[in-house]
């Protein structure tokens, strides 16, 4: 719940207005600059704006977690742990969404943002089958030629 006070100079009364909207916080707290005017928290209530800025940021987190899950192909040192690593940063992201962004979001939107999760857990337990038939392959061949 936040609060919006106006002021007037001509009358000695402020007046106050709830307004529910997007927050934002600024990233660093310690920038000071001279002749200007400082501001450490934002409340968004256009909701165009406000779908812009939350579409950003979950585009920018989800092309993190591709690259994440292409670096699990990329990578031989240790998939079983970089499968691990990716399959808990899908469910942080997912659970992030529910707790900032679910208020701020329509149905529509919702929706295919948790297919496009559904998809990327798809995709992980589809490289951990394979990976785990890869194993299989490799100790039955191993074993049938003792």
């Amino acid at each position: 719940m936040n609060y919006l006070i106006i002021k007037n100079k001509d009358k000695k009364s402020a007046t106050y207005f709830k307004v529910d909207g997007y927050s934002l916080n600024s990233k660093n707290k310690n920038i000071k600059l001279k002749d200007a005017i400082n501001v450490n928290k934002m409340v968004i209530i256009n909701q165009s704006l406000i779908d812009k800025i939350i579409n950003r940021n979950i585009d920018s987190k989800f092309k993190k977690l591709i690259n994440l899950i292409l670096g699990i192909y990329d990578t031989s040192d240790d998939p079983a742990g970089n499968m691990m690593l990716a399959l808990n940063e899908v469910e942080k992201f997912k659970r992030e969404v529910i707790n900032k962004y679910v208020n701020y979001m329509n149905k529509k939107q919702l929706e295919k943002l948790e297919r496009k999760i559904r998809l990327l857990e798809g995709e992980i337990a589809k490289k951990s089958y394979l990976m785990n038939e890869r194993i299989d392959e490799v100790e039955y061949e191993t074993r049938k030629s003792r």
